[in-house]
């Protein structure tokens, strides 16, 4: 403290003042370090003075020079951002000898970065600083003056100066996660420093922009969500980070990039695209034509899942397929519109299911319809609802009438496709119409009678009825057969009134009897005869058609002797005649004898002396005698022919033996006779009984044995139920009752033995055993079928001697054997005996010992069963299993002498228990080995668990293990007891991959043995790398067409690991919701996998994960993205918003009117999504035209007639271009409704009825006719009027066109009429369409016959001569068609009726007898005049008056004009008559005539 107070006083204030203030000598500090020096100014007050004091020498000579600057001190602060060239201080010195001073710099780093003026002193910045590189420098700086040279230390601190903006760390920035991450979850951290002190270090975190859905801690730098995520809206975000430091004067910051990546979550359900779903299709598309593609997507896009989909309803008769896969709707069979399960379309409900990884279906479904509608084409022709239509009707049928048929004719078609016309083809077919004719789909036709029909001109009609389609083969065809029926009115009439025929009664079944026959005079069925019995004779028949009687059973005469047959005759109308037959039976000799019975039976016994009968027998014949007188005879006899009679009595044969008869020479005790009965017919006829005659037996002789005793020897080993013997014994009865049949057999004496009651064998019921018991003496006894006292009996002994036989094998005695024997036994020693014993005697019970199988370790005496080692060496421990296991077993079999020779059941076995010599060495089991490790285990870790083994017992073969020392590390350790060798350090694969380790085993034996092996421990490589993309980012442009497998990238990625570790395989693990890409497993290699589609996916962003092969759970990853854009090109065809367009318009619809306007989009981009419209088809008349641009269909030039057309199919065309395959077409119908614009024509401009009768009824169909209105609904309905013409006597039905009559008529009064009749249709303005109808009437006889006069009279002279006229009456008929003819009414008098005659045909009366006036002078005759008609006939009367005196010639007579006498009010000018020149002249000219009589008997008035 002293010395600084000193100095200081030495100083002085100018020395003081000058250090702080600035002299002259101390330029003005830089910027930089203005504010520092000013901090350190009193610092430096203090400072200075200590230096001066050690820089001043001892001896006051040469002073040093000495820095005089405060940052010596303590430290100089340089801001980091002063300019290159810029002056940071001065350096400042005392020299107290005022010497020149030289300032420099000292340094390498020094001087690079600091310049120094030597003159001066100013320090100049010659690098830029970077406080955040370097924070500090220590400068040496150095003053001199002549004499010597100061150096001082500078302390530089760089100023800090916010130049550097936050840096972000561990960048690029990407996450994952599920966007299900609740709000709120933190998903990333980013971390950014800034190297800068103070405010210009402390870092701020925000997003710029702000995010909707992520928030950012400002200080922390924690990303969190903070809005529900959805990963179908946005699959990934990218954000940007903005660091920002405090500075507040200069604040920087820095952008990162922050990729969140959503991952999907399944909770979406799938959606169906391109809805809706409609199309059409046609019905004759073929089974396998696809209908249309099914499109659902899972909306979860990050890994979307297939589809499954299927038919859910509405798939009748499962006529369509759709595939699980693809959604490919196909037809499954044939499609026919006209089914009535088809015809309305479909309504199908589809659903899409998710389907999991394997294929199984998830529970997020979604369903759809799909509306199909079937497009009818013409493929039906029309059909008749029959083949064949046939009616009977009468032939009176009337005009008009309808005939009873139910006539159906539908084509299934449907609008046009199903117009066609009806119509019939055939001779006559104008007697019949039809209606109606032109038919839209279906409907009823009617036939009515046209004309008058009449069965005997035309009794049936066939014609073909035909419905034609313009489609050529589209005909539907049926036949019409129509039969008029025939009135019966005439019966059948027999050839006779009575048949009469005689038959033998022999005669033979099938002869014709006789034939009858009727006729009938009617024709057709009505006149067809058929012949029927009136009952069923039982022996005759009628053919029915022929009528012949045929005989079908035999006559017998002694039955019936005569037949009465009533036959009848019966025509097609049911009328009937009825006919008598007589059969008169004849008698012939037809009977044969006929026994009661058809055998007889009798019997006697053996040895009875003779009977009078055996048997009674009878025969009867039917015939009449003498043909049935009967006599009997024996004709045959099996045997003692001579031993029987027959005789008749009391109209039996009686059959009597005449001698007894031995049983025993009968044979088989029955003797058979045939006895014949003969009538006395010529000739005559017998037949034959048989008789059968039984002898019975009696039990005479008892059963006898062939030998009294029987020997026999059977060896032991017989099988139980074996035959021993055979006995037999006789019996010389022959019956079955007590003969051989009848003998039973027994045995006693053992139950081993049984015998057969009837055949006598003798066979055993059990084993037989000679040791047991070696010979049987049985007792056999044969009785007959005898009863009681008469039952014999015959006995028999039997010698039964068992034969021996080796049937006992050796058996082991004290078996099995257990022995000790230590391990290399000399050869030759003993081991041990084994026994056998064998219960037989002889050689069957010696027994031979040997070794099987062959041990070549031991030796056997086969006679005494002693066992003795051989030469080979016995080692417990021999390695051989197979020698190991002779040593310690030996099998030894035992077999008897015996033929054959017998070997016991079973071997011996010694088994031998090899005592243990230490004579092995430890084995190793797993070694030499390599064991592999992984690196990095703790210490302790199991390494490999060596096992070695002593075949020695005991401590002999304990092993215990040690490493080999001197070993060059010790990293390992070994278990001696357990050989489990662990590490005793952490392994390092990159130190050390393999360790050679040597191990001894050891056994405790004394002396002891060991064994050496080497253990190779592998140090393997774990998983400890990353794989790495580079780049990380990938950017790719492909047009949409690209091919299947085009390669659009490979991505390049390594991994550090080795091995299965660094073995990658790639996966595209985002953005190919739709798999379009894939990547090559191992190659990396991105491909395409479909066609890309930019309209439905414009762009995709791939996330790429390369994924190594470490172990399972430990794998380690990397990602790349790729970012894919699809250009568009021009592969997407127009597509309509409608499968069809159906719109109706009227047909006067003016021209250019709008019509419907079709409208289709395309998917593509600019100009290849430009649409373009014509009409390709279904306008060849121009009825129609579009607007190219805009699809606008509208009526063309030519105006539109639905009576030609009702309908238009349109085929619209929508393209891009005017070449190429993007287009597409839709139908358009239009429907043109009908106007009423049509005038109803009629099918003829005139109809003619011609020849109606007169007489016809009231309601008498006269004619049809038939208007059509090519207009629809009420415009085409036709309504029918009669405008004139009719005069009351004809009207029209309104509906049907029918004529017919509502007054009478009559020819006489009008014989035609010609009407006007109109059709108009129902709807305004009411069209009109007309014809004319002529009906001409036929006349008939329907008008009564009218005489020219009242009544007639005339005057004759008596005697008036035969054969005289009197007078002509004259009539006449209205109807004028026949001749009238005259008679006279039979009522007239008699004696009127004997003196006149009337010529038919002229009505002259003349005079047939001799007129006598006395006898009558008046007379009254009434003539009849008829014309053949139904009226009644007309009568007149004739008034004849007779007058005496007058001559009159022979042949007088009257003009049909007037008569001798006129009658009242008749005048006749000239009355004469001439015949032969006579004349009837009277006395006086009568009155009121005058005048006199001239030569012709004409009077001639007076002048």
């Amino acid at each position: 403290m002293c010395k600084a107070h000193s100095a200081a006083g030495r100083r002085g204030p100018a020395a003081a003042g000058r250090g702080y203030g600035g002299s002259p000598l101390t330029p003005a500090p830089g910027p930089a370090a203005t504010g520092t020096m000013r901090r350190h100014a009193a610092a430096s007050a203090f400072l200075l003075p200590l230096l001066l004091l050690e820089l001043v020498s001892p001896g006051w000579g040469n002073r040093l020079p000495y820095f005089i600057n405060y940052f010596f001190d303590t430290y100089l602060l340089i801001n980091e951002d002063t300019p290159v060239g810029s002056s940071v201080t001065q350096l400042l010195a005392r020299d107290l000898d005022n010497d020149p001073l030289v300032f420099g710099v000292v340094g390498e780093e020094a001087s690079r970065f600091f310049a120094v003026e030597s003159m001066t002193g100013v320090v100049w910045l010659r690098q830029p600083l970077d406080r955040e590189t370097k924070s500090e420098f220590t400068v040496e700086f150095s003053v001199s003056d002549s004499q010597g040279v100061i150096k001082g230390t500078v302390n530089i601190q760089v100023g800090d100066v916010n130049d550097n903006a936050p840096r972000f760390h561990n960048q690029p920035y990407s996450v994952r996660i599920p966007e299900n991450t609740p709000v709120g979850t933190p998903i990333f951290i980013v971390n950014a420093t800034d190297p800068d002190q103070g405010a210009g270090g402390s870092v701020l975190y925000s997003f710029q922009p702000p995010s909707n859905f992520f928030a950012i801690d400002s200080g922390r730098g924690i990303v969190s969500v903070i809005r529900e995520l959805d990963y179908e809206v946005t699959q990934a975000y990218q954000l940007q980070v903005n660091a920002t430091d405090q500075d507040k004067n200069k604040p920087l910051s820095t952008l990162a990039n922050l990729a969140i990546t959503i991952t999907d979550v399944q909770d979406m359900d799938p959606i169906f695209i391109n809805l809706p779903y409609s199309t059409n299709i046609y019905e004759n598309s073929p089974p396998g034509t696809t209908v249309r593609m099914i499109t659902a997507i899972d909306q979860d896009k990050g890994r979307p899942r297939g589809i499954g989909y299927t038919i859910v309803s509405g798939n009748t008769n499962s006529i369509f397929a759709l595939d699980y896969i693809s959604g490919a709707l196909t037809l499954n069979g044939p499609l026919d519109r006209e089914n009535p399960f088809y015809s309305a379309g479909f309504i199908l409900t589809v659903k899409g299911t998710e389907l999991n990884d394997d294929r199984t279906p998830s529970n997020a479904t979604v369903t759809t319809t799909f509306n199909i509608l079937v497009i009818d084409i013409n493929d039906n022709a029309p059909e008749f609802n029959s083949s064949e239509y046939s009616v009977a009707i009468p032939e009176l049928a009337q005009v008009g009438f309808a005939l009873p048929l139910f006539i159906q004719v539908q084509d299934k078609d449907e609008g046009p496709n199903s117009v066609f016309e009806v119509y019939l083809v055939g001779n006559n077919s104008n007697h019949f119409i039809i209606s109606p004719t032109s038919i839209q789909g279906k409907a009823d036709i009617r036939v009515r009678v046209a004309v008058p029909l009449d069965f005997e001109t035309i009794p049936r009609y066939e014609f073909s009825l035909f419905a034609n389609e313009s489609v050529p083969d589209h005909v539907g065809f049926a036949r019409v057969k129509i039969n008029l029926i025939n009135e019966n009115d005439n019966r059948p009439v027999f050839s006779k009134a009575l048949y009469n025929v005689s038959l033998l009664e022999n005669t033979t079944v099938g002869t014709t009897v006789l034939q009858v026959h009727a006729t009938d005079n009617d024709v057709g069925t009505y006149g067809r005869v058929s012949y029927f019995f009136s009952d069923d004779p039982d022996r005759f028949s009628l053919d029915k058609d022929t009528g012949v009687i045929l005989l079908t059973a035999r006559l017998d005469f002694e039955t019936t002797q005569r037949y009465t047959l009533t036959v009848i005759a019966r025509d097609g109308g049911g009328e009937e005649t009825t006919g008598r037959v007589r059969i008169n039976v004849l008698d012939v000799n037809d009977n044969v004898p006929t026994f009661q019975k058809e055998a007889y039976l009798g019997a006697l016994r053996e040895n009875e002396p003779s009977v009078t009968q055996v048997v009674r027998l009878r025969a009867s014949d039917e015939d009449s005698s003498p043909n049935n007188q009967i006599t009997y005879s024996i004709v045959q006899a099996s045997a003692f022919r001579d031993y029987f009679d027959i005789a008749v009595l009391d109209g039996y044969g009686v059959i009597s033996v005449n001698h007894p008869l031995d049983y025993e020479q009968v044979a088989n005790g029955v003797i058979y006779l045939t006895v014949m009965a003969k009538d006395a017919g010529n000739p005559p006829l017998n037949s034959t009984v048989p008789v059968t005659i039984e002898v019975f037996d009696e039990n005479d002789n008892p059963p006898t044995f062939s030998k009294a005793s029987y020997v026999i020897a059977v060896m032991e080993d017989i099988m139980a139920g074996a035959t021993v013997l055979f006995l037999n014994a006789t019996d010389v009865d022959r019956s079955r009752e007590y003969g051989q049949e009848s003998i039973i057999y027994s045995l006693e004496g053992s139950s081993h033995f049984r015998i057969n009651a009837r055949s006598g064998e003798i066979t055993t019921t059990s084993l037989l055993d000679r040791e047991a018991k070696s010979e049987y003496i049985l007792i056999v006894r044969a009785v007959d079928g005898g009863v009681g006292h008469h039952q014999k009996t015959g006995i028999a002994m039997v010698n039964i001697t068992l034969l021996d036989i080796n049937d006992n094998y050796p058996s082991w005695k004290d078996e099995p054997y257990f022995i000790n024997l230590v391990e290399m036994t000399p050869p030759n020693s003993d081991v041990t005996t084994v026994v056998a014993i064998d219960p037989d005697l002889g050689e069957n019970g010696t027994v031979v010992y040997s070794i099987r199988p062959p041990n070549k370790f031991y030796s056997l005496n086969s006679t005494t069963g002693k066992i003795r080692t051989t030469g080979v060496l016995l080692d417990r421990e021999n390695p051989n299993a197979q020698e190991a296991q002779l040593m310690r077993r030996i099998v030894v079999s035992v077999t008897d002498c015996g033929r054959p020779p017998l070997r016991a059941t079973s071997s011996a076995t010694v088994f031998v228990n090899l005592l243990d010599l230490n004579d092995n060495d430890p084995t190793f089991q797993n070694l030499p080995f390599t064991a592999e490790i992984a690196e990095g285990l703790p210490a302790g870790s199991s390494v490999f668990q060596v096992v070695a083994i002593d075949l020695d017992e005991g401590p002999n073969g304990q092993v215990t293990y040690r490493m080999q020392v001197g070993m060059p590390r010790m990293d390992f350790l070994i278990n001696s007891t357990s050989g489990l060798v662990t590490s005793t350090a952490v392994l390092d694969r990159e130190r050390i991959a393999e360790y050679y380790l040597r191990v001894v085993a050891s056994d405790a034996g004394v002396p002891s043995k060991s064994s050496t092996s080497t253990l190779t421990v592998k140090v393997l490589d774990v998983n400890d790398e990353s794989p790495t993309f580079f780049p990380a980012t990938y950017n790719v442009s492909l047009p949409e067409n690209v091919a299947r497998d085009f390669r659009v990238v490979r991505l390049n990625c390594t991994d550090a690991d080795v091995g299965l570790n660094a073995e990658l395989s790639y996966f595209i693990t985002g953005g190919n919701q739709d798999g379009k890409f894939s990547v090559g497993f191992r190659d990396g290699v991105v491909r395409t996998v479909v066609s890309l589609d930019r309209e439905t996916v414009a762009s995709y962003t791939l996330i790429l994960e390369a994924i190594d092969n470490g172990p399972t759970g430990n794998r380690r990853t990397g990602t790349a993205t790729v970012y894919v854009t699809v250009l568009d090109v021009n592969d997407n065809r127009p597509i309509f918003l409608q499968s069809s367009y159906e719109v109706s318009i009227p047909e006067d619809i003016p021209a250019a009117s709008s019509i419907v306007q079709v409208k289709a989009t395309d998917a593509d981009e600019g100009v290849n999504g430009r649409v373009w419209y014509r009409i390709i088809k279904g306008n060849e008349h121009n009825h129609f035209r579009i607007n190219p641009s805009t699809g606008l269909v509208m009526r063309g030039v030519r105006h539109l007639d639905r009576e030609q057309n009702s309908s238009h199919v349109l085929e619209v065309e929508a393209y891009n271009t005017e070449q190429g395959p993007m287009r597409s077409s839709v139908r358009v119908i239009v429907y043109v409704e009908d106007v009423n614009d049509e005038v109803p024509v009629f099918t003829q401009r005139q109809y003619n009825r011609l020849g109606l009768r007169e007489t016809a009824g009231i309601g008498t169909s006269v004619a049809v006719v038939r208007a059509t209105d090519r207009d629809t609904g009420n415009g085409g309905l036709v309504s029918y009027k009669i405008l004139s013409g009719a005069e009351g006597k004809f009207e029209i039905d309104e509906s049907t066109g029918l004529i017919t009559t509502i007054e009478y008529l009559d020819y006489e009064t009008k014989t035609s009429y010609l009407m006007n009749v109109s059709a108009t249709d129902q709807a305004p303005p009411n069209n009109q369409g007309f014809c004319s109808v002529y009906v001409s009437l036929l006349n008939e006889l329907d008008e009564a016959v009218q005489f020219s006069n009242n009544s007639y009279e005339a005057v004759i002279m008596e005697n008036i001569p035969l054969g005289s006229e009197v007078l002509r009456v004259q009539a006449r008929s209205i109807d004028n068609l026949n001749q009238i003819t005259y008679k006279f009414d039979p009522n007239t008098n008699a004696q009127a009726l004997s003196l006149f005659k009337i010529n038919g045909i002229t009505g002259v009366i003349t005079v047939k007898g001799q007129v006598d006036r006395e006898k009558g002078d008046f007379y009254t005759l009434t003539v009849v005049a008829d014309d053949g008609g139904p009226k009644i006939d007309s009568t007149v009367k004739v008034s004849v008056v007779c007058h005496a005196g007058i001559t009159v010639g022979p042949a007088a007579g009257l003009n049909s004009a007037s008569s001798c006498r006129e009658g009242p009010g008749q005048r006749s000018p000239t009355p004469s008559v001439t015949r032969s020149g006579m004349c009837c002249q009277p006395a006086e000219i009568p009155t009121p005539y005058s005048g006199t009589w001239d030569s012709s008997c004409r009077i001639h008035p007076s002048s």
